[in-house]
């Protein structure tokens, strides 16, 4: 009986030293402490790419999550073989359990932000580089808007400020009444040409049928000086010179232009017939001088082929020679009133030989040309006026035939 007992307390003591390796509720000892929490905000460790039977590696045998490596994070020198979640308790039963640290905040694959896991600096990794790809738009700004496109603007929508009015002038072919027949001729024959009076006042009149010619009077009075342009191509004459753009024979086949004014007209008058030189007369256009006579000078155009001939210059101070070469603005003499012996007012003749289609190269009215030249050089206008708004216009002049003269 006795035997049995000993039996027994030795089964008994044997069974009270294994309960200090295996706990059970109540025995009065600390559980084992949970494995820290995980701060709220920080992130977790990266979910599995595939569904795994014992994600917190608890012991389960089966590992079916092959397409992950599974990589030591942990900082610590000597790392303890288990997972990072889950320590495995091996202190002394009989002595108190060792606060576990705090784990890191753990970013992708368990590496602390911004810590270098080979060598635990706090370097950030490297970004990889993206500049040669994606531009910078952190200053970039909206786009303005591109200009509408303006609507053309044509000559009509532009309001010039108009040129100044610098003359008057009658119609071409408006002779003086009973002077003769005119040809209202409004042609520019020489479109391009320089005024033939290089820089004086002018004034184109007839040089018969005004004061100082065949009527009587003072070529010097200033009304001559202060009456409108007039044409006086296709004038009566007494001598044979004809045109086919004069509906009569017998006429005058050029402009007379008076030059200056009154008192430019005495200063001549005081001055020997080879000192005259007041009042310069230019080429009208590139050429070459073809001829020079008795009283004229002729100039040939090399662009439109035309011929100018020139009346009644100082012969004895012209600047030119037969067969020079010209250019539009030179000087070629100077007003005078040579006509070879034959008396005549200071003025310029100036005629006009052009290609008329079924005519050949015949004398042409110059007046329009010459409007057109006067205006470009004036930078101004000249305007039209009529016969009833001058009065000394409108008075028809009789002269003797005997004292026509050029």
């Amino acid at each position: 009986m006795i035997k049995k007992h000993w039996g027994l307390i030795a089964i008994s003591a044997f069974a009270l030293a294994a309960c200090d390796v295996v706990r059970v509720p109540g025995d009065g000892r600390d559980p084992p402490q949970p494995a820290p929490t995980v701060p709220e905000g920080a992130p977790g460790p990266p979910p599995p790419m595939v569904p795994v039977d014992d994600p917190w590696g608890e012991g389960t045998d089966t590992d079916t999550d092959t397409s992950i490596p599974v990589t030591n994070t942990d900082p610590d020198p000597d790392p303890v073989p288990g997972t990072d979640t889950e320590p495995e308790d091996q202190s002394d039963p009989g002595s108190e359990p060792e606060e576990p640290e705090p784990a890191d905040d753990a970013t992708d694959g368990g590496q602390t932000d911004g810590e270098d896991p080979v060598n635990g600096s706090d370097e950030a990794d490297p970004v990889d580089d993206t500049s040669d790809t994606l531009p910078d738009t952190s200053d970039a700004t909206d786009p303005e808007p591109e200009p509408e496109p303006e609507d053309d603007v044509t000559d009509e929508d532009v309001t010039a400020d108009p040129l100044p009015v610098k003359f008057e002038y009658y119609a071409p072919g408006d002779l003086i009444p009973g002077t003769g027949f005119g040809q209202g001729d409004g042609n520019i024959y020489a479109p391009d040409m320089v005024f033939p009076i290089k820089t004086a006042p002018t004034f184109p009149q007839s040089m018969v049928y005004r004061l100082g010619g065949a009527v009587g009077g003072d070529q010097c009075d200033p009304e001559n000086f202060s009456v409108p342009w007039r044409d006086n191509f296709c004038e009566t004459r007494s001598s044979n010179r004809n045109t086919p753009l004069c509906p009569t024979n017998k006429v005058h086949q050029g402009q007379d232009i008076r030059v200056g004014n009154a008192a430019d007209c005495n200063a001549m008058r005081r001055q020997s017939a080879q000192e005259r030189g007041l009042h310069e007369v230019v080429a009208v256009e590139d050429g070459i001088i073809q001829h020079i006579g008795t009283y004229s000078v002729k100039l040939k155009g090399t662009e439109t082929g035309n011929i100018y001939s020139y009346l009644h210059l100082n012969m004895r101070r012209l600047r030119v020679s037969a067969l020079d070469t010209v250019e539009a603005g030179d000087t070629i003499g100077f007003v005078s009133n040579d006509f070879g012996g034959t008396p005549t007012t200071y003025h310029l003749h100036f005629e006009m030989k052009a290609p008329v289609e079924g005519e050949g190269i015949v004398h042409v009215p110059p007046y329009m040309s010459l409007i057109a030249a006067y205006e470009r050089r004036e930078g101004g206008l000249g305007k039209l006026v009529e016969d009833d708004t001058v009065e000394v216009a409108s008075v028809p002049v009789i002269v003797d035939p005997s004292k026509l003269i050029e």
